[in-house]
């Protein structure tokens, strides 16, 4: 449980990421805060996480952003259920 509940959240918080051109309104702008929140922090500090932009768009997130965006959330999922685990002793 302590490994297959964060993986679990991972996946569908990556589902709701994939999905998100088809979210409510008032939902997606929150979907896409969580994939560019910790991409922009990293991009600060100079890692190239982002991809070509469209003319007038936004750059998405390019094999290393991804990469940056599983293990971020992958740690802060496993986090989460580990200090739910120990309220809970």
């Amino acid at each position: 449980m302590q490994t297959t509940l964060p993986l679990g959240l991972l996946a569908t918080h990556t589902m709701l990421v994939a999905i998100a051109g088809r979210l409510p309104d008032a939902l997606a702008p929150a979907v896409a805060a969580t994939v560019y929140g910790p991409l922009w922090a990293l991009s600060v500090i100079g890692l190239p996480v982002f991809g070509q932009g469209t003319s007038g768009g936004w750059a998405g997130p390019n094999v290393l952003g991804w990469l940056c965006f599983g293990v971020f959330w992958a740690l802060m999922w496993w986090l989460l259920v580990q200090t739910v685990i120990w309220l809970r002793r």
